[in-house]
């Protein structure tokens, strides 16, 4: 991965989204996040829309999380829509946006959707997801048979795709 952050003001700036994504994807492949050990696909791409990254942990935990560089309330409203199928959803934001998202933190809770910050370094729970029951059963189904299916492919690193939106990172 290219580094393509640079330093504005005391705060990591990322040059787009899809950085600040693939440097998000990168510390959680590694499992040194409050998250643990998950399996990782980026842009999951479903019937009822598609999901930044989703991560499954072994105990079969579906997560998704909706990036967004400045706009959290756009990714507010996807994080909320994923509730329908993960088990938790966050909105995952740079540190000086999450301020901001903070001061609407009775909304995250009445919705169960979290908030986390992330700086390039580390990745900060501000407002933790509440457990979802699956509203689309069949989804999150689906979502599981996809993450199984990893466990029979070798791992493809975050950012090289096998030509489509799907791009898994196995752990």
């Amino acid at each position: 991965m290219t580094q393509t952050k640079s330093r504005t003001e005391g705060r990591t700036e990322f040059a787009t989204e899809a950085d600040f994504v693939d440097s998000f994807v990168g510390k959680l492949s590694k499992g040194r996040t409050s998250f643990g050990k998950v399996q990782i696909t980026k842009e999951w791409d479903h019937t009822s829309g598609l999901v930044d990254v989703l991560a499954r942990h072994r105990k079969k935990t579906l997560v998704a999380f909706e990036a967004k560089l400045d706009n959290w309330k756009r990714a507010f409203h996807q994080a909320y829509r994923s509730t329908a199928y993960a088990n938790k959803s966050y909105v995952i934001v740079p540190t000086h946006v999450a301020v901001r998202a903070l001061r609407d933190r009775d909304e995250f809770e009445l919705r169960g959707v979290g908030l986390c910050s992330f700086d390039g370094k580390s990745v900060q729970v501000l407002i933790e997801a509440s457990e979802q029951d699956a509203l689309l059963v069949w989804l999150r189904a689906q979502a599981h048979e996809f993450f199984d299916t990893l466990d029979d492919e070798p791992p493809v690193e975050p950012g090289r795709g096998r030509g489509g939106a799907l791009q898994p990172a196995r752990l």
